[in-house]
């Protein structure tokens, strides 16, 4: 992407970044995916991370020890981490989705994390240009 500056207007950006992502091969994806927390994952991770994933801390401990539960079945099916552009899901429908996942094949259900990645990235460039 900084090799596409200038840019124009923000669907210019938001049009390289979602580039960006659809460019990525199989070894660049799971570097993009590794940077991401698991959904639910209590342990202290970057601040946009905690507010996309609000909708996790009103869960009750059931749903969280089912999602908890799902991501490691996930993570043992796909050696990456479930991801999921979570920024105003709740944890019942992030639950609901990794399970629908876990049945995918690899393929697709590769090509589904590139679609949250790419979801996700739109989300931070925003950010992004927000804070500049």
């Amino acid at each position: 992407m900084a090799a596409a500056r200038p840019f124009r207007d923000l669907s210019a950006v938001e049009a390289a970044a979602d580039q960006a992502t659809a460019g990525l091969d199989h070894e660049n994806l799971l570097v993009g995916f590794s940077g991401h927390p698991r959904i639910g994952d209590r342990k202290p991770h970057s601040a946009w991370s905690s507010a996309e994933q609000s909708g996790v801390s009103q869960a009750d401990i059931k749903i969280l020890d089912d999602l908890r539960a799902a991501n490691f079945a996930y993570e043992e099916k796909f050696n990456h981490v479930f991801l999921i552009c979570a920024t105003g899901k709740s944890a019942e429908y992030m639950l609901d989705e990794c399970l629908r996942r876990i049945g995918n094949s690899p393929d697709v259900e590769l090509e589904e994390a590139r679609e949250q990645l790419r979801l996700i990235n739109r989300i931070r460039v925003n950010k992004l240009l927000e804070e500049s």
